[in-house]
């Protein structure tokens, strides 16, 4: 499994203090160079103990088959 890429979109400032939830979720997977190549593409959604959304992650992992 490699890391393939990540970005981060920041909807409002965090704090100390703050207690952060992740909520992940697979959105897509897909396959490039006839099956060589596995995409795995997740997104997560941060809040803060208010329920606040806090910030985006979407991140893709790549898993090299044979």
């Amino acid at each position: 499994m490699l890391h393939g890429e990540q970005s981060f979109t920041y909807r409002r400032m965090a704090y100390a203090g703050d207690t952060l939830h992740f909520d992940s979720r697979v959105t897509d997977v897909y396959d490039k160079k006839g099956g060589a190549l596995e995409f795995v593409v997740m997104e997560t959604r941060v809040t803060n103990q208010r329920s606040e959304h806090v910030a985006d992650i979407r991140k893709v992992l790549v898993h090299r088959n044979g």
